[in-house]
């Protein structure tokens, strides 16, 4: 008989639950599902009415933008959500917005974590972004947030 242990013979340990990355899905999906029923958004078929056109019309200038940087859109509940604050009156690309999105895009920003920033409070321009972007300054404060997002 040997005195050596056979794995067989340990009892198994408890798994190693990951309790942090169940509390961060939680807070995260929160906070997903606050942006998407609190804040102004709308899916294509609300864009293709805005603009007069077709869905597929409307899908496809969202394709266009989101390859230029110019505009950020989430999934949420099955559905493609366009944040509101990045469409002018007439649903055509509100302009003052491209810049920022650009540059958050650039810096590896995902949709949802730029949807949250503009609708924060910024500690640079101790504002929400996306409460100054029609500002006459709009543009400059934009600018002034980016900076301190990306160069501290």
């Amino acid at each position: 008989m040997s005195s050596v242990a056979l794995f067989s013979d340990l009892p198994s340990p408890p798994p190693q639950l990951d309790h942090v990355a169940v509390e961060q899905a939680r807070l995260t999906r929160l906070a997903r599902d606050y942006l998407a029923t609190e804040e102004p958004s709308i899916d294509y078929d609300g864009l293709a009415a805005g603009r007069l056109s077709t869905v597929l019309a409307a899908r496809q200038w969202v394709k266009r933008q989101r390859a230029a940087q110019r505009v950020v859109i989430v999934e949420h509940g099955g559905r493609t959500l366009i944040p509101a604050f990045q469409l002018d009156e007439v649903f055509d690309l509100n302009t003052a917005t491209t810049p920022t999105i650009e540059a958050l895009t650039q810096f590896g920003m995902s949709g949802w974590a730029m949807w949250q920033w503009f609708t924060a409070i910024n500690p640079w321009i101790d504002a929400r972004p996306v409460d100054v972007i029609d500002q006459a300054n709009g543009t400059e404060l934009l600018a002034q947030a980016v900076a301190g997002l990306v160069h501290g």
